[in-house]
């Protein structure tokens, strides 16, 4: 059981929690990360109990319905639980209250879990302007595609392939692959917009000079909204129209002793979005 702090004052019990890039980046020592702790940043879960030992805290109660963002569990927004502190591959992890996302108690699911993939995939969207594209064949190019799409963004494209871009033709690019900046500057419009969005932790190269002389942009895309992100899932829970696609980006749930299968599964490229249950009934 997590000991909780003035900090990290809140307990919840986790109800499911999902397998990112980061968690394997963790294991494989790609991502610096503290030793000895327990990995897992996408969770969802109720709340057990509180620091003060009461029933309530501020708007909270016991057995809400929770998230988490989980880059706020210090004292700023760069302390992120299951790497610079215990995250939510366990029965139960502490929070602080002021990182908690309510969700509607119905995303008791993987849905729940699901809540920062869909925060970070709103992220991008803060910057899309004129004719903009999102590159990648990955889960996450995925996401931002469908999520864009939620969000009434049809104008936005969705490439695959390197061979489709054209010189000079977007004023915006989404990239969710590295490796390919030079492409990506290549086919934007002078003075168009590169956003990154994958995070790699892994050294991309490219040629200054088109940049340059292009005039272009570079910004990084951290997070959206969360408390959007929980609507969305919300209306993915209730099949609303126009929503998330959960077939296309959901794979199998493990339970934790599986943990070493789950792991296996969620590192295949192509891999789907991997689950432990934990203590859901």
């Amino acid at each position: 059981m997590p000991k909780l702090t003035s900090i990290r004052n809140v307990l919840v019990k986790v109800h499911y929690a999902g397998i990112c890039r980061t968690d394997i980046g963790i294991t494989k020592g790609a991502v610096p990360a503290k030793d000895n702790f327990i990995l897992g940043h996408e969770f969802c879960g109720e709340i057990a109990g509180f620091l003060t030992g009461e029933e309530k805290m501020d708007n909270w109660r016991v057995g809400d319905a929770v998230s988490a963002n989980p880059m706020a569990f210090g004292n700023d927004d760069d302390t992120m639980c299951g790497k610079d502190c215990d995250g939510a591959f366990a029965e139960y992890i502490a929070v602080p209250s002021a990182a908690l996302i309510a969700l509607s108690p119905h995303l008791l699911t993987p849905l729940g879990a699901f809540l920062e993939p869909v925060a970070a995939a709103l992220a991008p969207l803060k910057h899309v302007c004129g004719r903009t594209c999102i590159f990648g064949r990955t889960r996450i190019a995925e996401l931002a595609y469908q999520v864009a799409k939620t969000m009434g963004f049809n104008h936005i494209e969705r490439i695959t392939r390197i061979s489709d871009f054209q010189v000079s033709t977007y004023d915006c690019i989404i990239e969710t692959e590295p490796n390919n900046i030079d492409t990506y500057a290549a086919a934007l419009k002078p003075g168009g917009l590169l956003v990154l969005k994958s995070r790699s932790f892994s050294l991309s190269s490219f040629t200054a000079n088109t940049i340059a002389m292009k005039e272009l942009r570079i910004q990084g895309a951290r997070y959206g909204d969360f408390h959007l992100a929980s609507h969305i899932l919300s209306d993915a829970a209730g099949q609303v129209t126009n929503t998330l696609d959960t077939g296309t980006l959901f794979g199998n749930v493990y339970e934790l002793r599986e943990f070493e299968t789950a792991f296996a599964e969620a590192e295949q490229p192509d891999s789907k979005k991997t689950f432990f249950r934990i203590c859901a009934e």
